[in-house]
């Protein structure tokens, strides 16, 4: 849970914990990590993205779950990060 090197302007969590993996949540990670082009504790050159696998988020009843800067996001797809990372990256 510490962090030697700055995250991303979005830190992007991805669980892999049981109930998530049972229903895609590895699969979910590895499609953030190429979508992303970056691995575990890795942040995007322009430093918007950091993306990081974690154990249990406490959601595992709306599993497969991430977690954008606190931020939860249930019954997550690809298809429904594409959409949420693709909203991010727009201009604020």
């Amino acid at each position: 849970m510490l962090h030697r090197k700055p995250q991303g302007k979005y830190h992007v969590q991805v669980c892999t914990n049981i109930s998530c993996l049972l229903v895609g949540g590895e699969e979910l990670y590895h499609h953030a990590s190429k979508k992303l082009g970056i691995g575990h504790k890795q942040t995007t050159a322009d430093g918007i993205f950091s993306l990081e696998e974690v154990e249990c988020m406490g959601a595992c009843s709306w599993a497969p779950a991430v977690e954008i800067n606190y931020d939860f996001h249930h019954h997550v797809t690809a298809e429904k990060l594409d959409v949420l990372l693709d909203s991010l990256k727009k201009p604020q």
